[in-house]
């Protein structure tokens, strides 16, 4: 060249493919842009991304690419997740606490946690739900193994056992424990997801509407009304429609338990106005999510047969995690934080029992 200047080829070469890539003349963005501009809004580019929507400048058009988009929204999620669960179930104050304050791009936010947690509480109650005898109706022996059979079968059964057993006054221990053993297996079997709802015992007549309402009338008199005992006379009546619905309806309606929730949490915290409706909101999201983990932990523990150890993750983890939760959210002492955990799972039984009022009520 003149002035006795060399430039290399590959040089060269690079800025001419650089200069026809800036002139749009590029195989690689031919089918990624038009014209410089988004092909989802038309706003002019200047980037990777448009500044208008979001969506990258590169419109991909392939498979490989669809699949690498896939595990990019899993892995995303996953890695707010990886960030939110453990902190959910063991620091759960000071999760609460750090999105209230403003640290939210790393967490999963509440309420799309709590919908995701419902989503997979029952999924996983309806995946280990009827676990025994889902082959066909079970029979419960006193040693604790499960056999199929027939329901009526097996009651007869376990009634000749039982009655083989001397008065109850007379039993042995060993005797009085076989009895209760036997017992619980009659009732399991009546009660189990396999034969529940079908009439495996005809010495036990359905529920009468007069028998309904002096039973309710002894328990809970504000129920005896006309309409909600129609309701829970065509439940028992009709019990495998009857659960069907409640589970479904328990799913639709479980956002109700937030603002069941709220007006409690305000009053407990009323003279310190400091803590605004959106601060009890995110408690109650993220509380009601590790109460779904629990429940999708106990669902597993369930189907594996391990009562006992669930019978003490329901006793200690809630109280506990309510704990935990209370006193890093609100910056309490132990004594602030543990007569208001006391108070809200008192509140949090009675609430439960309203929802599920309501969930029956408005299903069936």
């Amino acid at each position: 060249m003149s002035d006795g200047i060399e430039i290399p080829a590959e040089v060269l070469g690079a800025a001419v493919v650089a200069q026809a890539i800036g002139q749009g003349g590029g195989h690689a963005d031919a089918h990624a842009t038009t014209d410089h501009a988004c092909a989802n809004c038309g706003a002019a580019l200047s980037g990777r991304f448009c500044a208008q929507c979001g969506q990258p400048a590169h419109v991909h058009r392939s498979l490989l690419h669809m699949f690498e988009e896939l595990l990019h929204g899993i892995f995303h999620f996953e890695t707010k997740a990886w960030r939110t669960l453990p902190l959910l179930m063991f620091r759960p104050g000071r999760l609460t606490r750090e999105f209230i304050d403003g640290k939210r791009a790393r967490y999963v936010g509440p309420l799309p946690l709590f919908l995701f947690m419902m989503f997979a509480m029952f999924m996983s109650f309806s995946l280990t739900s009827g676990h025994i005898g889902t082959s066909g109706p079970v029979k419960i022996q006193k040693d604790g193994t499960v056999k199929t059979t027939d329901p009526k079968e097996a009651l007869k059964t376990m009634r000749a056992e039982l009655a083989a057993l001397p008065p109850a006054a007379e039993r042995t221990p060993k005797q009085a424990e076989d009895a209760k053993s036997i017992e619980a297996a009659i009732t399991a079997i009546k009660w189990s997801p396999s034969v529940y709802g079908k009439d495996v015992d005809s010495k036990e007549p359905p529920i009468t509407a007069e028998k309904l309402h002096e039973q309710l009338m002894k328990v809970a008199p504000w129920l005896a009304t006309p309409t909600i005992e129609a309701k829970l006379l065509h439940a028992d009546q009709n019990k495998e429609l009857a659960l069907y619905k409640i589970k479904n309806g328990a799913a639709k309606y479980a956002i109700l338990l937030v603002p069941i929730t709220l007006p409690f949490l305000g009053l407990l915290f009323i003279f310190r106005r400091r803590f605004k409706m959106f601060d009890h909101a995110v408690f109650s999201f993220y509380s009601l999510s590790a109460m779904a983990v629990m429940m999708c932990v106990l669902a597993v523990l369930g189907a594996l047969d391990l009562e006992g150890t669930s019978v003490l993750l329901v006793l200690i983890a809630p109280p506990l995690h309510i704990y935990k939760q209370m006193r890093g959210t609100y910056e309490l002492t132990r004594f602030a934080a543990l007569w208001r955990t006391m108070a809200l799972v008192i509140y949090a039984a009675l609430a439960m029992l309203i929802y599920f009022l309501i969930v029956i009520v408005v299903s069936m």
